[in-house]
């Protein structure tokens, strides 16, 4: 709601904010009420589990919206959504990320599915660890993306593991080191909302740059605002999901910039 309403907000003097204030939430459209029980512990105000991803489709939330060509295997948003709408004629290419410290274990970063060769295995490095590796793992994406994208094609992104990772590597000759030593670069399994916050700039990025719920227009200039718009949307179904700042600013680089 503030970022949707920041600039009338910071437009108010200090006696008149809570004014303000009463008057924004009025206007948000919001989930306004499934914020009430939202917990910091969790995302849900219950006790949080490992994300596991589902094989089923009623629980894949369109993002932004049920008509989006992106999907979410995210877990629930705050507020009861209509179930993704793929249609009967679209073919849907699923990205399995997996989140991973440093990529020095894994140089190719995206790999395909050995059983399902439009499917996508992401090793996605720590924003915050190996930023230059973070930026270079988006670039990748977005060409791997590019080569399978049609009219047609529907994106799901979804939480991986590592026995997914260790699958794609094994099969990958080219791939240097013991499995060992691959294992020891990928953290431990993460909760819910950590999972959230490591696909929302993915989302972000592919909803921006293939616009993917017609929120751009084709070769629309991109901006910070429009992306910031972008995000809101996202971040407004998940509200616990507001991704780390490194990784946004990866992001927008990526999207703003000519190779893309």
């Amino acid at each position: 709601m503030y970022w949707r309403e920041r600039e009338t907000l910071l437009k108010l003097d200090r006696d008149e904010l809570e004014e303000g204030l009463e008057t924004a939430k009025s206007r948000f459209d919001g989930p306004v009420a499934g914020l009430k029980n939202l917990s910091l512990e969790d995302g849900h105000g219950q006790k949080d589990h490992c994300l596991s991803v589902t094989n089923d489709s009623s629980q894949l939330v369109g993002a932004p919206r049920p008509t989006s060509r992106l999907g979410l295997d995210i877990g629930p948003p705050t507020s009861p959504v209509d179930v993704w709408d793929t249609g009967p004629s679209s073919k849907v290419t699923t990205v399995y990320v997996v989140g991973i410290l440093k990529a020095q274990a894994f140089p190719e970063t995206i790999y395909t599915h050995p059983s399902h060769p439009l499917h996508l295995v992401v090793a996605l490095p720590s924003p915050k660890i190996d930023s230059w590796a973070y930026k270079d793992a988006l670039y990748r994406l977005v060409k791997a993306i590019r080569h399978r994208m049609d009219q047609s094609t529907m994106i799901l992104l979804r939480p991986g593991t590592t026995q997914q990772l260790d699958q794609v590597i094994s099969t990958n000759e080219k791939i240097a080191g013991s499995l060992p030593e691959r294992l020891n670069a990928i953290p431990p399994p993460e909760d819910t909302v950590s999972s959230r916050k490591m696909i929302i700039p993915i989302a972000l990025l592919l909803l921006c740059a293939f616009c993917l719920d017609g929120q751009l227009a084709d070769n629309e200039e991109l901006t910070k605002s429009s992306i910031s718009n972008v995000l809101l949307s996202l971040v407004g179904l998940w509200p616990d999901s507001n991704p780390p700042r490194a990784a946004l600013k990866r992001v927008n680089e990526v999207l703003l910039s000519r190779e893309r």
